[in-house]
């Protein structure tokens, strides 16, 4: 199962996009600055989620199939 884009980005359902993109620029920070394996699996986990809460349509989708 994929994990919730809203806990990885720390982020309430209704964040606006401005807080979500603000969420995901320090998070990444953080991911960055760790050089284990964690880094680069939270990195990958913060791409991923940011990629779909920021594009509408994709963010729907994936509201709908949340709610099911």
């Amino acid at each position: 199962m994929e994990p919730d884009h809203y806990r990885v980005l720390e982020v309430h359902v209704a964040a606006r996009a401005e807080v979500i993109e603000a969420a995901f620029v320090v998070l990444r920070e953080l991911a960055l600055s760790d050089d284990g394996p964690g880094g680069s699996r939270r990195l990958v986990e913060l791409n991923r989620a940011h990629a779909v809460l920021t594009n509408p349509e994709r963010r729907a989708r994936y509201d709908a199939a949340r709610s099911e």
